[in-house]
């Protein structure tokens, strides 16, 4: 498997993401595997917000000028995220709003996605030596794969 850098990792976490949401509005409004589709999208959300938390936001801070905004900035983004999915956590897809909702996550999602991607990630790779990046990715790889493992490294 090549190895990639952190960036690159974080990226292909928002095309999941992204194919999640498109998952969702191929479904029938009413189907209810709309609800599981929304939790696997929560749960990818989550993955990849630790990943942002423990690599690339020490980074970030260290690496640009700005990153202590850019990083405060973010943490706002998250909690809006966080409410947004507690609200649908406890909605079903026959409930008024259910899909507006969804869209309302979705295009906070792709704000956080276009700013990363267009604004935050030319800059980090700008300033950051590639091996560091590569490092980083490798790290939040080996987190994702502990993650999986279970208590006491159990599979």
């Amino acid at each position: 498997m090549a190895r990639t850098d952190i960036l690159t990792e974080l990226e292909t976490d928002h095309r999941v993401i992204e194919a999640l949401f498109n998952s969702i509005h191929r479904t029938r409004l009413e189907d209810v595997r709309r609800e599981d589709l929304l939790e696997e999208v929560a749960t990818a959300l989550a993955r990849h917000s630790a990943a942002e938390e423990e690599y690339l936001y020490p980074a970030v801070r260290e690496q640009l000028a700005e990153g202590d905004t850019f990083v405060e900035k973010e943490h706002g983004g998250q909690e809006r995220l966080t409410a947004m999915l507690r609200g649908l956590e406890s909605s079903t897809v026959y409930e008024p709003g259910f899909d507006a909702r969804v869209r309302a996550l979705e295009r906070e999602v792709g704000q956080h996605v276009r700013h990363e991607e267009r604004d935050v990630f030319p800059m980090l790779r700008h300033a950051c030596p590639l091996e560091m990046l590569r490092r980083l990715g490798e790290q939040v790889r080996e987190g994702r794969h502990g993650s999986l493992r279970g208590p006491a490294g159990e599979s």
